[in-house]
This record gives structure tokens, C-alpha cells and sequence, in this order.
């Protein structure tokens, strides 16, 4: 059931969203914007749930700065780069949520960080860095026709190394603060997934390093995904 439901908010979700980074305007304004509202008031709910007063507020506090950071991260990909990056940004992280799933599930094995999140396992890491490269490499495709096959392949594997190592990285982040309060989800506004933090964990590190090193021109990026 719990999969039928993830299936079901992802079809309903996805679309709205891509939908949204296309017109970009207000509505993607908007969007972001109240994501990143609803994911401050779940990191309020889980320094809520801290024993101690310092490490309560500590956890809010690096809360406001983290949505902040997040919510000029997405805006400036998409204000700063356009559709096209900020497109395979958001189906480079979906994509590794499900290859990291998905491998996870059919090929287990031994755990990643059981202390943080027992159910991840070094198979599913795998599985989210190297899965979005299937979609990435036909979506740059898609966009770029002046690349070759090889550089189009480049550009695949290299983002879909980045984006999978990034938003495992911000997925075991978040769980960490989840297992030291005691909780599972941050909410239960998204079905099969819990709260808008559980759902955008491994977003909000993916664009923040991704705008990071477009900014400090360590990735160099066009609108036909051709190197200057």
C-alpha cells in the first residue's frame, strides 16, 4: 500500500511540478516558497521534539538558514539557468529516489548507515547514483542536438553521480535528526512519504551545491549544455 501511494503522489506531484519550473513567473515563485514554508515548520516540529533546550534551537536555527539557502538555490537555478537545468536538477533527484529504492528493495545487502537509516543499504546507494544516468542521458539528449553521443554520455554520468551522491548525503542528513528526536516522518501531508522534508531531503543539498559551483563557474553551463 505504502508504494501504491508513493506511485499514485508521484503521479499527481511530478507533473505539477515540471509544470510549474516551464513557466517559471509567479507560479514557480509561489511554489518554492511555500515548499520551503512547510519544510521550515517540519524542522520546527523536530527541534520541538529535542530533549535538550541548545541542541532545540540549534536544530530550528540551522532549519531557517537551510530552507533559506534551499529556497535561493531553486530560484536562481531557474531564474539564473533556465527550465532546461533546473528540470534535470528536479528529475535527477527523482530518479535517484527511485534507483535508490529500487535496489534497495530487490537487491539489499549490507547496510549503509544502519545508526541513521536502517533501511538504507550500500546497494541502494548504487542504485541512486548510476539509475538517473538512463534518464538524464535522454533528457540532455532531448535538449542538447549539438553534443555528441560521448558528450552527452559525459554530461549523464556526471550528473547522475553528483545528484545521487548529494541526495543520499541530504536524505541520511535529515534521517539523522529524525532518529535522534525519535521520529519516522517529519509529516504526513504527502502520501507514501511523510511530511515535504522527507519528500525534498536530497533535493535541498542537490541544489544548493549544484547553484553553489554553477556560481563559483566549477560547472560551466549553456542553454544547449554545451561547454564555453
Amino acid at each position: 500500500m505504502s508504494l501504491l501511494k508513493r506511485i499514485i503522489s508521484a503521479l499527481i506531484l511530478a507533473p505539477l511540478a515540471m509544470a510549474v519550473i516551464y513557466n517559471g513567473g509567479i507560479a514557480y515563485h509561489g511554489f518554492i516558497i511555500t515548499v520551503m514554508a512547510i519544510a521550515l515548520f517540519e524542522f520546527f516540529m523536530i527541534a520541538r521534539n529535542e530533549v535538550k533546550k541548545r541542541w532545540r534551537v540549534s536544530v530550528f536555527i540551522f532549519g531557517i538558514f537551510y530552507c533559506i539557502a534551499t529556497y535561493f538555490a531553486l530560484m536562481g537555478l531557474r531564474l539564473d539557468y533556465g527550465y532546461i537545468l533546473t528540470g534535470l536538477v528536479f528529475i535527477g533527484v527523482w530518479a535517484s529516489d527511485i534507483g535508490g529504492f529500487i535496489f534497495g528493495k530487490l537487491i539489499g545487502g549490507r547496510k549503509l548507515c544502519p545508526s541513521v537509516s536502517p533501511n538504507k543499504t550500500w546497494a541502494g546507494l548504487i542504485g541512486a547514483c548510476l539509475f538517473p544516468f538512463i534518464i538524464l542521458d535522454g533528457y540532455i539528449a532531448f535538449f542538447a542536438r549539438d553534443l555528441t553521443v560521448q558528450e552527452a554520455y559525459a554530461w549523464g554520468l556526471g550528473a547522475s553521480l553528483i545528484i545521487g551522491l548529494l541526495g543520499q548525503t541530504g536524505d541520511l542528513f535529515i534521517s539523522l535528526l529524525k532518529r535522534r528526536v525519535g521520529l519516522k516522518d517529519t509529516g504526513k501531508l504527502i502520501p507514501g512519504h511523510g511530511g515535504v522534508l522527507d519528500r525534498i531531503d536530497a533535493m535541498m543539498l542537490v541544489a544548493i551545491v549544484i547553484w553553489g559551483l554553477l556560481n563559483l563557474k566549477v560547472i560551466i553551463w549553456n542553454e544547449n549544455l554545451l561547454p564555453f
